[in-house]
């Protein structure tokens, strides 16, 4: 079964964002897991966005469903806001209004040494959705996902959409909209379905395993 979900990170196309879509009920961590030993396989580069201290939880996690969680130490991290420090933060943006946030994490990425493959985990996305003051922020905020597909990276955005559902609704189409694949991880009793729900790659538009 890993094979099946390790093709269908082999499929995502370089400059793509996808959306992985879990509900408060089912963790993500697994697969978030699965992704970075996949990226350390493949010898690319991994750089986590870490929002409001998301990276920890999904840390604290792996830890007590025992995951060997030494594979965080080396990788680089931008945090958005929080406080906890995992793996190696190369620095930190403040929570502010989106167009200066994305501004401020521009320089750090031009500032820092990463290669031209960048496998790129952004982690409590939601929560900057959550924050946004008005529906301008919002739009703002779902803009800078546009802003960067289409780059030398992938970006894999893991989303609680029970938030977003309850919290500001109308975000969530938007944001799949925007994305170039959508993939929802659900719980079937025991077992976890990765569902790919949308993607430009007919090959695994569709397709679904259960870990």
């Amino acid at each position: 079964m890993e094979q099946i979900i390790s093709k269908i990170w082999d499929s995502i196309k370089w400059g793509e964002s996808v959306l992985i879509e879990h509900d408060s009920l089912t963790s993500p961590v697994a697969g978030f897991y699965h992704l970075l030993t996949w990226s350390k396989r493949k010898d690319y580069d991994i750089l986590i966005d870490d929002v409001l201290d998301t990276l920890y939880l999904y840390k604290t996690h792996l830890e007590l469903a025992g995951f060997d969680t030494s594979i965080l130490n080396d990788i680089k991290v931008i945090k958005a806001g929080g406080r906890f420090e995992v793996g190696q933060v190369l620095d930190r943006i403040a929570i502010n209004e989106p167009v200066i946030r994305e501004s401020e994490y521009k320089k750090i990425l031009d500032s820092v040494s990463i290669g031209d493959k960048v496998i790129n985990p952004v982690l409590g996305f939601e929560k900057l959705l959550l924050l946004a003051e008005s529906k301008q922020d919002s739009l703002a905020t779902i803009n800078t996902v546009l802003s960067f597909t289409g780059t030398k990276r992938i970006a894999f955005y893991f989303a609680n959409i029970s938030l977003l559902k309850t919290g500001t609704p109308h975000t969530l189409p938007l944001f799949e909209e925007v994305v170039t694949t959508v993939i929802k991880i659900r719980k079937k009793g025991r077992k976890l379905s990765f569902s790919v729900v949308k993607s430009i790659n007919n090959k695994i538009d569709g397709l679904e395993v259960t870990i």
